[in-house]
């Protein structure tokens, strides 16, 4: 059995506890409009960078060039991640909970490279992560088929796809997952996700087996 857990809107709370997006705090650190982000590098660049296919400090200086920008991208870089990591105290509880039944937990998200592994970083100092499968190290995301089979490889999981219970707070992510194989359970603050993952998870907890 392995859990797999997305990042961005599972395990961190993208509206900060309340607080709005990291948008927020970056358009307030740097007196500027965040969301004219949304047009230069999300809009533009974003599908290279999230697969690894372009770094993420190029595609920023052309986008802060364009919009006449001059924090300079360390410095945005650093106000974006870490305002964005708030974590989701009752998934990272449920998550602890689980990883003490003998439950391996995994990260599993579209995440380009450098973010990755300042993620990976954070988040090994609060759960106990086997593995990774982020986008930009496999070169495609999570809505490809594709992703599922290179995320087994990396994972030490080839052909246990049915071991695997992945937990997402995007449908078509969800859908992918099911149909390669994972017990998938889409995430949502509205619905029992606890009690859903639990139930893919089944009677035989503890173990740490990927059988």
């Amino acid at each position: 059995m392995l859990l797999a857990l997305d990042v961005d809107g599972v395990l961190l709370d993208p509206q900060r506890g309340g607080r709005g997006p990291w948008q927020v705090a970056f358009s307030e650190r740097f007196g500027v409009d965040a969301g004219r982000l949304d047009g230069t590098l999300f809009a533009g660049a974003w599908n290279d960078v999230i697969i690894g296919a372009r770094d993420v400090e190029t595609a920023l200086a052309q986008a802060l060039r364009q919009l006449g920008w001059d924090m300079g991208v360390d410095a945005a870089l650093r106000c974006w991640f870490e305002e964005d990591f708030v974590v989701e105290p009752a998934v990272l509880a449920a998550a602890t909970a689980w990883s003490e039944l003998g439950i391996p937990l995994a990260l599993v998200s579209n995440q380009e490279p450098r973010r990755a592994r300042f993620l990976q970083e954070r988040l090994e100092t609060l759960l106990p992560v086997s593995g990774v499968a982020f986008s930009g190290d496999l070169g495609v995301v999570k809505s490809d088929p594709v992703f599922y089979d290179r995320a087994e490889r990396l994972l030490g999981v080839v052909g246990l796809g049915h071991s695997v219970v992945f937990l997402d707070d995007t449908e078509g992510n969800v859908e992918a997952a099911r149909r390669h194989g994972w017990k998938s359970v889409l995430f949502s603050r509205e619905r029992d996700w606890r009690q859903a993952t639990e139930r893919a998870i089944g009677p035989g907890l503890g173990g740490g087996s990927t059988g």
